[in-house]
């Protein structure tokens, strides 16, 4: 009993060594929180722009639907079919300013009282660009039927 109380007695602390080893462990611990974190925050920018591209996509179309049947002589020419207008918008989002989405809209008339409307929406982040060849796309179709 009395060799058993020495040894405990004789515990001053931990070493250096010790100290180290737990340093080490709560920085890796750290970097993988953080890097946690990086991506959570690159997911949740990526529904926000995907959220900003759905509502453009139903703004253009509810444009497009809200105009008159044989109204889609936009751009002063006799209509092509299919007929395609490209616009740029640009969107404040969180801390980027102007951040541009290209919407193409193409009005195909599928016969005399029924015409097709696809709205899709593009925009770049990150590595998935226009120039990469890989956007991100949103695409909303609609059936107009002359009244």
């Amino acid at each position: 009993m009395e060799r058993l109380r020495v040894a405990i007695s004789n515990k001053t602390g931990l070493g250096l060594i010790e100290v180290m080893i737990a340093l080490v462990v709560m920085l890796v611990v750290f970097l993988a929180l953080m890097q946690t974190a990086l991506v959570s925050i690159d997911s949740n920018m990526i529904n926000v722009l995907r959220d900003e591209a759905v509502s453009i996509a139903e703004m253009r179309m509810s444009e497009l639907r809200n105009r008159p049947f044989d109204d889609f002589d936009l751009n002063g020419v006799t209509d092509p079919n299919p007929l395609t207008i490209n616009q740029t918008i640009n969107r404040n989002l969180r801390n980027i300013s102007n951040f541009a989405f290209n919407t193409v809209a193409t009005i195909n008339a599928l016969n005399t009282d029924n015409k097709q409307i696809n709205i899709t929406v593009t925009w770049d982040w990150k590595d998935k660009t226009v120039a990469n060849g890989n956007p991100y796309t949103h695409s909303i179709t609609t059936i107009l039927r002359r009244q």
